[in-house]
């Protein structure tokens, strides 16, 4: 039985990792793939230490870290959770591969895209339609291409998509744009955005591949608009559908105090996928830090 089983590999996960590492505890890493959504990162500003590095080397950064703990850190990566349950004495994991036992769980499972849920969505998703302009945006060189939302999502997406695309058109429902003052004044002057508010997006048309996307102003009227790619950055959902027995609130965020405990003994959050109000990198490493410590805290109070 192992005395911790972390999952998720994004900051908190590895962050929360390298503390339990240097504690000694027995404890296993669940990870799809080390880093999280920091690789998607265009631009990470401001980060104690570094006023400016990409999200790549980012999370090399982070990787390196973690290697001086490898030997004593029991790694799944690619390893997908299918449900926490609770057991006498503790908890067990269940994988594709597997079952494992923990006395302790940390939930550091981030977010993932939000989807519009729209006429030609899945058809072209992979055929024109992403959610990652950090991993995309190469294929799309020279052309036209669309982001989808209004906030700082879809902000960094642009600003990363004019190193590549001839067009960059921002599309939100909302009167204008909203998040990050610093990236809303350098998407409204730069020469290859164009903002385009007031706008819902109905529907996505093509025949093998995506050609164009279908919009409603705020007069009603519909129009369909040629494009070369979309991107859709909407926002984010918490990835907490693996553990039913600890409090969500509303939009599924797992509920935790000040110690990153959930209503549930033995059984911690940290990152993006709790209640905690800003989803910064550098909260979700504070944030995976404290989980650990009180993790490590609980096991020597038993």
């Amino acid at each position: 039985m192992f005395d911790c089983i972390v999952i998720g590999g994004g900051p908190a996960g590895m962050s929360a990792s390298v503390f339990l590492a240097r504690q000694k505890m027995n404890f296993a890493l669940f990870a799809g793939h080390l880093g999280g959504r920091v690789v998607w990162s265009a631009d990470v500003e401001n980060y104690l230490g570094i006023h400016h590095v990409s999200g790549v080397q980012l999370v090399e950064a982070f990787h390196k870290h973690l290697d001086d703990y490898r030997k004593v850190i029991d790694l799944h990566e690619g390893e997908n959770i299918l449900k926490v349950v609770k057991t006498t004495g503790g908890f067990s994991v269940q994988t594709d591969r597997g079952a494992y036992s923990t006395r302790t769980v940390l939930i550091a499972t981030g977010t993932d895209h939000r989807q519009l849920d729209i006429e030609g969505e899945n058809l072209f998703t992979n055929k024109g339609i992403s959610y990652c302009a950090t991993c995309e945006a190469p294929f799309f060189s020279e052309k036209k291409v669309h982001v989808i939302g209004g906030g700082n999502s879809a902000m960094d997406a642009a600003l990363f998509l004019t190193k590549y695309a001839k067009e960059v058109h921002i599309v939100t429902m909302n009167a204008e744009l909203s998040g990050d003052e610093s990236m809303k004044r350098n998407c409204l002057t730069d020469p290859k955005i164009t903002v385009h508010t007031s706008m819902k997006t109905v529907a996505f048309k093509g025949n093998d591949l995506l050609e164009s996307i279908v919009l409603v102003g705020a007069d009603g009227v519909e129009k369909i608009v040629p494009t070369e790619g979309v991107f859709i950055e909407i926002g984010l959902k918490p990835q907490s559908g693996m553990i039913d027995f600890v409090a969500k609130d509303a939009i599924g965020q797992i509920v935790v105090d000040a110690h990153n405990q959930t209503n549930t003994e033995g059984v911690w959050a940290a990152g993006d996928v709790t209640s905690v109000l800003y989803k910064q990198i550098v909260i979700a490493v504070g944030e995976g830090s404290k989980a650990a410590l009180d993790i490590v805290r609980y096991l020597q109070s038993l």
